[in-house]
């Protein structure tokens, strides 16, 4: 199987979207695992599956910004944001509004409601439909 090269902005959507996941991660667990651990940073790198860079970022980011204070949305919450978020991304490709449609669908994927193979197909379908306008 030959892998398709990814677009520029693709890929650095991709980036982006990571750094969004690490951060849901942050938000979901952090609070939950400071009652119990020490260093809960730790924890939630383990379950994001963080690289040393990512790790980095959550924590510049946590001393930026301090770790969240409550638990964040359930799984539940979570993928139904990304239900909502598909929905609205159909809406603006409907009407026109190709730009919206692609940032709603990294939401859609974000949160669960898109398959990464969907999530590219879709950015290459919405590029191309937004090309030939």
């Amino acid at each position: 199987m030959t892998a398709v090269a990814e677009s520029a902005d693709l890929q650095k959507r991709r980036v982006e979207l990571r750094r969004r996941e690490l951060l849901l991660t942050l938000e979901r667990w952090g609070p939950a695992y400071r009652e119990v651990a020490g260093d809960s940073l730790s924890y939630v790198c383990e379950i994001a599956g963080a690289s040393e860079p990512e790790e980095a970022f959550l924590r510049e980011h946590v001393a930026k910004h301090g770790m969240p204070q409550v638990v964040g949305r359930t799984a539940d919450e979570i993928l139904e944001a990304g239900r909502r978020a598909n929905a609205a991304a159909s809406a603006a490709f409907l009407a026109g509004d190709y730009d919206k449609a692609r940032d709603l669908i990294d939401d859609a994927r974000l949160y669960g409601a898109l398959l990464d193979t969907e999530w590219v197909k879709l950015h290459g379908f919405i590029a191309a439909k937004a090309a030939a306008s």
